[in-house]
């Protein structure tokens, strides 16, 4: 006698009731993903938002701190500048012009500030006058054209009663003028006082030299 399958014996009920357990743990898991999805948007917007108001925050107290803090940051640089300017001036002068003395044999300088620093010196016309006692680096050079065997500078300062020579240049130079260029320089540290005055000059009458700022120069560097 055939044996009959247990399906094909069991109601129409029945069967119904045995495919109600397999659909209902699906639809649960699909709305608590569906719940759990919604959360998580919820919970990524507010920390946005918080976020946002924190940064708000971050930029209006950035905001009071520069205002309340950037004059007195900016006395403070200027305060700085200023006490390195009184110990470190620099002067650094270029030639505008030349005065041939006839009498003493000797030409002069007239000097412009190129590049200034502080306050330790000053240039008029053809002197250099020190107002800040100190060490100081003194630099010349002069280019010459001028086929006259030997030339050179020298810098001398005057001052406390006394005038003395600081540097002294000499240079042969050749006696083609087509090729009667050289440049004489000369530099040295010397201890100036409040007063002092120095100049530059040319120990020859209707000296031949060039005027351009990189040939011809004078400088002091406050140490």
């Amino acid at each position: 006698m055939p044996v009959s399958s247990p399906s094909l014996l069991a109601p129409r009920e029945a069967l119904g009731n045995m495919g109600g357990p397999v659909r209902e743990p699906a639809l649960s898991v699909a709305l608590w993903l569906s719940w759990g999805a919604a959360l998580g948007a919820v919970a990524c917007a507010l920390a946005l938002l918080n976020q946002q108001v924190e940064l708000q925050t971050l930029r209006r107290e950035v905001s009071r701190l520069q205002r309340t803090r950037g004059p007195s940051e900016k006395g403070e640089g200027s305060l700085w500048l200023s006490l390195w300017e009184q110990k470190h001036s620099v002067l650094h002068l270029v030639p505008i012009n030349i005065t041939s003395k006839e009498d003493s044999d000797v030409t002069e300088v007239m000097w412009q500030p190129a590049l200034r620093r502080g306050r330790g010196m000053e240039v008029q016309g053809y002197v250099v006058r020190i107002l800040d006692t100190g060490i100081y680096l003194l630099y010349s050079q002069v280019l010459f054209h001028d086929s006259t065997f030997t030339m050179g500078q020298v810098v001398s300062r005057e001052g406390q009663g006394m005038q003395e020579i600081l540097l002294r240049c000499i240079r042969s130079m050749p006696s083609n003028p087509d090729w009667a260029y050289n440049t004489c320089y000369s530099a040295g540290v010397f201890h100036l006082h409040q007063g002092d005055t120095l100049n530059v000059v040319i120990p020859r009458a209707r000296a031949k030299l060039s005027l351009s700022p990189h040939g011809t120069f004078l400088g002091f560097v406050k140490l």
